[in-house]
Order: C-alpha cells, then sequence, then structure tokens
C-alpha cells in the first residue's frame, strides 16, 4: 500500500501464503472391438483447471451402443463427448446434480429425435450410459443401462450401479433403459464418499460380465504401490484382455479413476488459506491501494468499509468494499466476502451491482464494486412513509428480475432487507449485497466453513432458515413479501424479534418445527393502513406464511396477484372470520356492543 504524505496509514499485517490441498485424480483406460468387426463402445474423462476442479470435479464416462440400433457407434462416441462438453458448459453456480440432468436430458432428447428423423420411430440411436463425476469428496453417479461403476478401497470392491435388464431366459436379457429409447428419461443418481486409494471402475458389460471380482481385485491391488496415468491405462488394457482370454465375445471397455488426495482439511487450515491476502488497515481519503485513491468515506461498520474510489486507468469511479478487521477471525464471514466477489463476476443483471476481485497481484482482499448514485430502500421508505401500490409494485418487480437471474443460477441471496438494496435518482433497483449467498455448485464441497447460524438479518429470514438453517427460493420470496409489506406500511407483518429469540426457535424434529411455525402470528397490514385492498391483505399473507408448504410457490405467482387479485384469494378472504378480516372492525364493533349491554343492565 503507498499513501501521500497527507494522509499516513498504517501497514495491515500479513498471512504467509499457503498452498491449498486439492483433489487429485488420476485417469487410464483402454477400449477395443474384442472378437468382434467393429467398437461400439466409447469412454471419455477430463481433468480440468484449478478454477473448474472446485465448481464442476473430474468427469469420467463410459458408454456401449446397443448393437440392435444401426446407428449405436455413433450414439455411444456422441454421448460420452457431448456430455463432457456440455456438462462443464453449464453455470459454474449450478450443483453436479442439476448440471448433468439437464445435461443427460438434453443429450436423450436429441438421440430419440435422431430417432424419429431418421426412419419414422424405428429406435436407431440407443447406447447404455454411466458418468462418474468427483468432486470435492464425493463422487456423484448417473446410470442408464448395463455399464457398471464400481468402487475399489482396501482390497474390497464394490457395484455401485444397478444393471438395468430384464431376463428373457437363462442366457438371455435384454435391456430396459437406454439413451435415446423414450422421450422420458429415467437416471439412476446416488452419491458416494470418497477417500485417497479409492479406485473406481468403469467398465462394459463384455468386461464385467467375464471377470470374477477375485480377479478384478487381484488385478487392482497392484495399482496402489505406485499409481500412474500409464499404471492405470495398462492396468485397464489388462483386465480387458483377461475379459476376451475369459471367453468375452463383445466389446471390451475399461476406465479406471484413482483418487489420489481429496480437500478434506482441518478448520485451521481453511482459515489459513481465507487469510491469504491482508484485510487493509482502515482508510481515509488521499489513501491509495494497489492505484485507486480513496475519495470519499461512504460508510464504516463492524462488518465492512465502503469507499469511493478512483483509477487512473478508468473513467468512471467505483467503490471499493473492505473486510473489516474486526472480523478477522471470523471464518464463515471471510468466506462469504470472497464467495461474493466469485458470484459478482459470473452475474450478469442490470438489477445486481457488479462485483469484480481485487487486483490478484495484491497483497489485499478488497472488492471492486459498481458505483451507484442513489438511496437505499431503507432511506427511500423513510421519504415515502405511505406510497401508492402502482410504486410498490414497480419496486418489487424489479426486485423480483434481479432474484430470478439467482434463482437460474441456482443460488439463494439469503439476506433481502431494505439496506441491501438501493435506488437510483430514476428509480431503479440494485440489490447490492450477496455474501451472504448459498451457491449450489460451493455448498456441495466439503472443503468449506460449516455453517452454524443462520445467514441473514433477523425479522427478513424465513421461519424455516431460523428453525433448520434451510433455506430455498422460497425462503427469499418470505423476505420479499416482508419487504413488500414494510414498504407499503412501515412495519412488519409479524411481531420484531430480538437476536436472543433466534435460539429459541432452533428445533430438530418435525413436530416441534410445525408447532413452532404458529409463533410466527401474521398481523392484517389494514391495522396500519385501512386504505388498502382486503385482498392485498390476502396476498401478503401468502407471501409471508412461516410454514414454507402453505406460501406462495413463485416469484411470478407473487408480482402477478400484486397487480390483480385472483378469485381463490377473493374466496379465502370472505371465509375468514371478521376478527381476521378486519380486527378494527371487529374491536369498534364488540366495543359497541358491551357499550350497549352495559347500558341495558344500569337501565333495567
Amino acid at each position: 500500500m503507498k499513501t501521500d504524505s497527507n494522509a499516513q496509514t498504517p501497514q495491515a499485517t500479513h498471512t504467509p501464503k499457503v498452498t491449498p490441498a486439492k483433489l487429485q485424480v488420476l485417469l487410464g483406460g483402454y477400449s477395443s472391438a474384442g472378437i468382434k468387426a467393429t467398437n461400439e463402445d466409447a469412454f471419455a474423462s477430463l481433468v480440468p483447471s484449478d478454477a473448474e476442479l472446485t465448481v464442476k470435479g473430474v468427469v469420467a464416462v463410459i458408454a456401449d451402443g446397443v448393437s440392435s440400433a444401426s446407428k449405436a457407434a455413433e450414439a455411444a462416441q456422441l454421448s460420452v463427448t457431448q456430455f463432457i462438453n456440455d456438462y462443464y458448459a453449464t453455470p459454474q453456480t449450478w450443483s453436479t446434480q442439476k448440471s448433468a440432468s439437464k445435461v443427460l436430458s438434453s443429450l436423450n432428447q436429441w438421440l430419440y429425435a435422431q430417432a424419429d428423423a431418421v426412419s419414422g420411430y424405428t429406435l436407431q440411436w440407443l447406447t447404455t450410459f454411466s458418468a462418474l463425476i468427483v468432486k470435492s469428496s464425493t463422487a456423484y453417479i448417473f446410470h442408464v443401462g448395463d455399464t457398471r461403476i464400481s468402487q475399489y478401497r482396501q482390497n474390497e470392491i464394490e457395484v455401485l450401479t444397478k444393471d438395468h435388464q430384464q431376463k428373457r431366459g437363462p442366457s438371455h436379457s435384454v435391456l430396459t433403459r437406454a439413451l435415446g429409447a423414450d422421450h422420458r428419461l429415467q437416471v439412476d443418481v446416488q452419491q458416494v464418499a470418497i477417500q485417497a486409494g479409492d479406485i473406481f471402475v468403469l467398465t462394459c458389460d463384455g468386461v464385467h460380465e467375464y471377470l470374477s471380482t477375485q480377479q478384478i481385485k487381484k488385478k487392482l491391488s497392484t495399482l496402489t504401490q505406485s499409481p500412474s496415468t500409464k499404471a492405470l491405462e495398462k492396468m485397464a488394457q489388462l483386465l480387458t484382455e483377461l475379459a476376451i482370454a475369459n471367453g468375452s465375445e463383445d466389446n471390451v471397455s475399461c476406465l479406471l479413476v484413482y483418487i489420489g488426495g481429496t480437500p478434506n482439511r482441518a478448520l485451521v487450515e481453511i482459515e489459513r488459506e481465507l487469510l491469504n491476502k491482508a484485510i487493509p488497515p482502515a482508510l481515509a481519503v488521499g489513501n491509495n491501494i494497489d492505484d485507486y485513491e480513496i475519495c470519499k468515506v461512504i460508510h464504516a461498520s463492524i462488518r465492512s468499509h465502503l469507499y469511493l474510489a478512483k483509477h487512473p486507468n478508468e473513467s468512471e469511479p467505483c467503490v471499493l468494499k473492505v473486510p473489516s478487521q474486526n472480523l478477522a477471525d471470523d471464518s464463515s464471514y471471510l468466506q462469504g466476502f470472497i464467495r461474493e466477489a466469485w458470484l459478482g463476476e459470473r452475474l450478469s443483471n442490470s438489477h445486481v451491482m457488479k462485483i469484480k476481485r481485487g487486483s490478484e497481484n495484491s497483497r489485499f482482499l478488497y472488492h471492486i464494486c459498481e458505483y451507484i448514485d442513489g438511496q437505499t430502500l431503507g432511506q427511500w421508505m423513510f421519504d415515502n412513509p405511505k406510497p401508492n401500490l402502482a410504486q410498490v409494485r414497480d419496486i418489487v418487480g424489479q426486485i423480483i428480475i434481479a432474484l430470478r437471474s439467482f434463482q437460474r443460477l441456482e443460488v439463494i441471496h439469503r439476506d433481502l432487507k431494505p439496506d441491501n438494496i438501493m435506488i437510483d435518482a430514476y428509480g431503479k433497483i440494485f440489490l447490492i449485497d450477496y455474501g451472504t449467498a448459498l451457491i449450489a455448485s460451493l455448498a456441495e464441497n466439503d472443503d468449506v466453513v460449516t455453517e452454524t447460524v443462520p445467514q441473514g438479518t433477523l425479522n427478513y429470514i424465513a421461519p424455516e432458515t431460523l428453525l433448520t438453517l434451510h433455506a430455498d427460493h422460497q425462503s427469499d420470496l418470505f423476505s420479499l413479501g416482508v419487504i413488500t409489506y414494510e414498504m407499503l406500511c412501515g412495519e412488519l407483518p409479524y411481531k420484531p424479534m430480538q437476536r436472543a429469540d433466534m435460539h429459541s426457535y432452533a428445533v430438530n424434529d418435525e413436530k416441534s418445527r410445525v408447532e413452532n411455525y404458529s409463533q410466527w402470528q401474521y398481523r392484517s397490514i389494514r391495522q396500519f393502513r385501512s386504505d388498502l385492498p382486503f385482498w392485498l391483505d390476502m396476498v401478503l399473507s401468502k407471501a409471508t406464511q412461516a410454514d414454507p408448504k402453505f406460501r406462495l410457490q413463485a416469484y411470478s405467482e407473487f408480482k402477478a396477484d400484486l397487480s390483480k387479485p385472483t378469485v381463490s384469494a377473493l374466496e379465502e378472504y370472505k371465509s375468514q372470520p371478521i376478527l381476521q378480516r378486519n380486527p378494527v372492525l371487529f374491536w369498534q364493533g364488540a366495543t359497541v356492543f358491551f357499550f350497549i349491554l352495559w347500558l341495558s343492565v344500569i337501565f333495567f
């Protein structure tokens, strides 16, 4: 860090850089036609770059074209290559299962459509398919047909997949599932914990039907002594040749996946890596950090500092977001801070503030954020205590556009609140803080700090998150419902809680959770604004239902219901007792009734 003569900045202590533990995988395979004239098997594998290794993992796939199909070899070859290409092309934020399932569904539809186009309804493009995706300390398996995936560990071997076959005699069976056989694809999916030294064996039926368990174990036991890619390839060839020697008359293919190491680490190691970059000390106007000159201190809190900054090579100012040194020992917070920049580089939406990481060569930890000239929604609410419904609809609609971009990437925001939403002079809305976001692809990994407390801000956190730490898109919808309610009347739909209340809500069993949902008693918005239509109260009640089973299911549903009441909402409102529909009118009527009753007692 460099400073000018007018503003001296203390130097931050720097933690020595450490090399993170990572997944280590070796691959080797072999395939041949065997005694057949053509080879209708195919396999493929890929160990990606370190960046993709964390979010996507290593992929190994094998396919066996169905010999009765005229395009068997083409189907097998296309399936293994296209699966790998398309899998790595899916968003890096998606979970492994969502990415693989989307690709397989699309691949199956293409194969099935080719059959229809080529020869009416005579199926021509058919193949079995098995995929192994190794990520963090988990193996994900996707399986259709009778190719097989087995796991070898400590001289024991276990078949992990089930052959989709139906017996038609003592020595004859037919496939019951294959890629391209039906427009509806049914895939077996499972997850398996891995550890260093594991070997996964992917084989076609021409191999595993002609090798005994003992033969496979005997061969694989020699691999653990000096594993290498060349050794794996040689072993795969030995197994296929042994299958042919044992009488196999089919194509023979084998792919071996050796786990050299996993990124399982102790908490202290993770914490040390999070501090590879130092947290800068508090900055003042005139200070410089990596050529960014501080022009203004925008905000300073116990969590982070925001500075308006200017870079000599950039025409527009930006905002530097720096973590507070008060949280230097909070691994969960630092992990979220780093995750925020990672996600920011992958989000592209006009209603989400753009964020990118600081220089890779910098010694300091900070983000570079888009500068938004405006005010927080919290300040806007203070300036507009009773906005009309049209204004609120417009704001909510823009927030939903931003949240849908999160949903498409399989990301949960988890901290929606007025202070995390900006509105500029033209009424445009921006989400500005997503450090607590839950990213599906990263949440699967075991090399992260485990969260032990609900993420978000009290009174905006969804009840299911307080009770179980679970959060999904309905949880964000709950928070949006609370914000909408607050914009309209300045109050919360439920009695405000204190921080100490959070611990009393955490329960483990389902019965207790259901009972705890009853602690959230919705307060009619007409208590605070009687001018609002009764149907709107029903919409807000459904959006902020404590139990997610009874909550609105989608952002589109909430947006539509805010614009026009549904028949069901009107019917539900009419069926409610007057105490719930209009408590003010109820108690006014009750007061008059008891007054008349009192008079009757006095005079009669």
